[in-house]
């Protein structure tokens, strides 16, 4: 009788698991084409990603390492292969890092009980599901035979007693139905069509004796209700549902994306359970484990006799790994130790958690579109016009910790083939954790190997020191002395000759000449005086009457205003040899509007207006000319300010 009542609890499920293993098996060619691709862009993208470079140091470091022993409780899981090691980790968002055997599937065992417990609160509500199963750490074995008799109920649901009467409370008609929704839901949470490992559930069904009596027990006490076989049938099959450490990190993701799955963007877990879910974890999760757990490394996690281990960090990410050798409580030895060099590395427990609010990269652009308040001839505005859009800058903003750089750093990723030289702006960030300044050093390290420059603007001293990045890299204390730098590295590679500014160009090759033959360049020539100028004094002063254009031949200049009453200056632009200033007085006949200080020793051609007034009536022809190319000048650069003003707009 027992054994006819066995072969027919058997055969029900075995119809679906033959079906699901047949797919499984029609998939297995192009997965393992998948695995090779991944396994190649993997290993480029880690010369190019501080976190799956992180990864796979933490990977490489204990891949070596074969502490532990397998499950051999259950026949099948004997046979697990000790060397393969898997890490993968997954933003709420939905981007994936994975290194080692992340893809290799395996059975989920006991990380499938948080889950099932999410369903089962779904389909019963929180209250009648706090009746039938607490929520109390035991520090007992996972597989103990222990309850909270004062309320008559398993004390959780991460442990066998209370993961057997959470998955009686699975709503469905018969067992197929059951089935069906569980394999449902791990499917939306994971993300991809999920199955189950027929022999591993044939060997726990077999030797189950121990869950057997433990539900048993519970029938006995009123703690669950028949039929007792379709729910240890439902138990063992959750336990073989096969994964990998990436599908883990996918689910785990999910729970940290409130209920979301972030690859497929479909609800998988109703939001409101999602909270005592992951309490549960963090509490029960590891259990005898848990509190050392909770607090070396503080996520909310859930291990499993199969190898796995799923961590999740709320609002931010989800990590599974995954390597069968399992420590005296039963937690894989090497998934143990690489969530614990995560944590410390970058610095993930819970209560320093702040969830990934916003965007923060608040816009970037190019030198093409911005560049710095230094004007420059026309021979360099030339070069910065092609080559300017291999410097780029981020504008940042908010706080940078764990989740919000690695949005950062997924976009350098993103843009690294088009950039030389990156800037990072930090005006509008408020807090840089030591996460954040950790994972700054490692990006200077990767665009440095890489002949790339990272640059940073308006980053504090303070926060400077922690994260001072070597080689070409450096800090400035403005975006546009970030950009001066960069611009002037790009001149330097294409036309050095153009940074000699203390030489003097000859007045013919003044910009506003340009069109003009060597008769009536002369010709404007002979009423130009030249007048030399120390550093630091006023050229133009702001006020005063306009009197005469000045044509910078030799050294820099600064345009200024004057502000707060004259205590300050701020400086507008900055000129090099072979400009003019002090033209749009010539046109209007106005009053200087600005100061202009000279910033080292400097020369000028200049024109007084008077001569030139005198030059429009013997030269109509010359004048018009000159103030056509005047009046082509100041268009270039309204054209530029346009420019940058819809490239900065928000």
């Amino acid at each position: 009788m027992v054994s006819a009542l066995f072969s027919e609890a058997i055969f029900k499920p075995q119809v679906a698991v033959n079906r699901t293993i047949a797919g499984a098996c029609k998939l297995g060619h192009a997965r393992q084409m998948h695995q090779n691709r991944a396994a190649e862009a993997s290993k480029h993208n880690a010369e190019i990603s501080p976190i799956l470079a992180s990864l796979q140091e933490i990977h490489a470091k204990y891949q070596q390492d074969f502490s532990g022993k397998v499950a051999t409780y259950i026949p099948e899981l004997a046979k697990a292969d000790t060397s393969l090691f898997g890490i993968a980790l997954v933003t709420a968002d939905g981007q994936v890092y994975q290194t080692g055997d992340a893809n290799h599937w395996f059975t989920i065992q006991s990380i499938s009980k948080p889950f099932v417990y999410g369903v089962a609160l779904e389909d019963q509500g929180l209250d009648y599901v706090l009746s039938k199963v607490g929520v109390e750490p035991t520090g007992e074995a996972f597989n103990s035979i222990v309850f909270d008799e004062r309320r008559n109920r398993p004390f959780n649901p991460m442990v066998n007693a209370g993961a057997i009467a959470t998955t009686a409370l699975i709503k469905g008609t018969g067992h197929d139905q059951r089935l069906a929704r569980l394999l449902g839901k791990f499917s939306d949470l994971a993300g991809r069509p999920l199955s189950i490992d027929h022999a591993v559930y044939t060997s726990e069904r077999t030797t189950g004796h121990r869950n057997r009596a433990i539900a048993y027990l519970e029938l006995n006490f009123g703690m669950i209700d028949e039929p007792v076989n379709e729910h240890l049938d439902l138990y063992f099959e959750q336990c073989s549902i096969l994964v990998s450490a990436r599908d883990l990190a996918v689910m785990a993701a999910t729970l940290a994306n409130n209920g979301v799955n972030p690859l497929t963007g479909k609800r998988a877990l109703d939001e409101p359970y999602v909270k005592n879910v992951l309490s549960v974890m963090y509490s029960c999760g590891m259990y005898d484990y848990a509190g050392e757990w909770s607090y070396r490394i503080g996520l909310p996690a859930k291990s499993g006799v199969g190898g796995g281990i799923i961590a999740v960090l709320p609002g931010q990410f989800g990590i599974g790994t995954f390597s069968a050798p399992l420590d005296e409580q039963g937690n894989s030895w090497r998934g143990i130790r690489a969530c614990e060099d995560l944590s410390k590395r970058f610095k993930l427990h819970m209560f320093k958690s702040r969830l990934a609010t916003g965007v923060v990269v608040r816009r970037s652009y190019r030198n093409t579109t911005v560049r710095s308040k230094r004007r420059r001839g026309a021979a360099a505005e030339t070069i910065l016009g092609e080559k300017g859009s291999s410097v780029c800058v981020y504008e940042l903003q908010g706080s940078l910790f764990f989740s919000t750089m690695e949005q950062v750093l997924r976009q350098v990723t993103n843009d690294m083939d088009s950039f030389t030289y990156l800037i990072l702006d930090f005006k509008r960030v408020l807090q840089l954790d030591e996460c954040a300044r950790a994972l700054l050093a490692q990006t200077n390290e990767m665009l440095n190997r890489c002949g790339k420059t990272l640059l940073s603007a308006h980053l504090a001293e303070d926060r400077a020191d922690s994260c001072e990045p070597g080689g070409q890299s450096g800090f400035f204390a403005d975006i546009d002395s970030a950009l001066e730098w960069c611009e002037d590295q790009l001149l330097q590679q294409e036309h050095p000759e153009l940074l000699r500014e203390r030489r003097k160009v000859p007045f013919a090759a003044m910009d506003i000449l340009a069109g003009f033959d060597h008769r009536e360049t002369a010709l404007i020539e002979s009423i130009a005086e030249e007048m030399r100028y120390s550093p630091g004094a006023t050229i133009v002063r702001e006020g005063d009457r306009a009197d005469s254009l000045y044509l910078l031949a030799a050294g820099r200049v600064s345009i200024c205003l004057r502000i707060n009453d004259g205590a300050r200056r701020q400086r507008l632009s900055t000129l090099s040899p072979g400009l003019a200033f002090g033209d749009v007085a010539l046109l209007d006949g106005g009053t200087r509007s600005a100061d202009v200080i000279a910033d080292e020793p400097t020369r000028c051609y200049v024109l007084p207006f008077a001569k030139l007034q005198t030059l429009a009536v013997s030269h109509p022809e010359v004048f018009s000319r000159l103030i056509g190319n005047i009046g082509r000048e100041l268009s270039a650069r309204l054209r530029r300010a346009d420019a940058e003003i819809r490239s900065l707009a928000d």
